[in-house]
């Protein structure tokens, strides 16, 4: 077949000469093509977006469940306050067992007998609800694992919401040390928090009416530790956010407020080390 034919117009109509009218309405099948190619001869070739208004320093942009800054987050805080290779190499390792140890006991029979004895109604649609749920409340390890992995997702993303939001994280020495020290026996995998005294539990919501904020990074932690890989793209993002804010947050700390930046750090270091973040981490390999 010839090259000519092949390129032969299917309809022969002739183009819009000097005479032909836009606005009149076309009132034939010739006359609407010709306006279609009167119209794409006035498209120009190369169409370039217009530049968005910059936004404000603390302007907040919405991205699934949680709002995160728009701006990037620079690390300014003390040298002091960051954690030392040894301090996140250890902390990485105590995750990797934890997450083991859950992934195990999800294959074991314990853990379907507890699935079925597991009944804790929370309402993913109510953030009130869900809010007053988790700071009251350890996050269990028998708890978490009988929520499905979506509403897990929808959960970290308030949680980084209310992180955001909340004054600064604080968070005792002791405190950040229970929340890594997870039993290894699947048996006694009841709790992130299991170790933690009577009296810090009792602690966990204040006597004037409002609440404290280490029940924050111990319900990231805890969640961190129960999802199950690989994780959509959208999570990766979420959890990228959680970390910046977790440095904007360590930011703002002095020098004598070391102990507060413990979960910050802890959190910072696990999302860049096991969430492929890394990037944001502070000892960079």
């Amino acid at each position: 077949m010839e090259v000519d034919t092949i390129q032969k117009p299917a309809l022969a109509v002739e183009p819009p000469d000097e005479n032909f009218d836009p606005d009149v309405t076309p009132e034939t099948g010739e006359q609407y093509l010709q306006k279609v190619m009167y119209e794409r001869g006035k498209c120009p070739v190369v169409v370039v977006a217009a530049k968005p208004q910059s936004l404000r320093h603390n302007q907040k942009a919405l991205s699934g469940l949680a709002a995160i800054p728009t701006d990037e987050v620079k690390n300014v805080a003390h040298r002091a306050l960051m954690p030392t290779r040894e301090w996140e190499s250890m902390q990485n390792q105590k995750f990797s067992e934890l997450r083991d140890t859950i992934t195990a006991y999800r294959g074991s029979a314990q853990y379907e007998e507890n699935l079925q004895r597991t009944h804790v109604f929370l309402n993913f649609d109510d953030r009130k609800h869900l809010h007053e749920y988790c700071a009251n409340n350890l996050p269990y390890v028998s708890i978490l694992l009988s929520i499905p992995q979506r509403n897990l997702e929808t959960l970290l993303e308030y949680l980084h919401e209310w992180l955001q939001d909340s004054d600064q994280t604080s968070v005792d020495a002791a405190e950040a040390g229970q929340l890594q020290d997870e039993p290894s026996d699947p048996e006694l995998c009841d709790a992130i928090g299991s170790t933690m005294t009577p009296s810090t539990r009792q602690q966990h919501h204040r006597g004037d009416g409002g609440y404290r904020r280490d029940w924050i990074p111990q319900w990231i932690y805890a969640i961190l530790a129960c999802l199950i890989k690989p994780l959509e793209p959208y999570i990766h993002s979420v959890l990228r956010d959680i970390a910046k804010s977790c440095i904007a947050l360590r930011n703002e700390l002095r020098l004598e407020d070391e102990e507060k930046v413990l979960p910050l750090n802890l959190l910072i270091s696990i999302i860049s080390k096991h969430f492929d973040q890394s990037d944001l981490s502070d000892n960079i390999v």
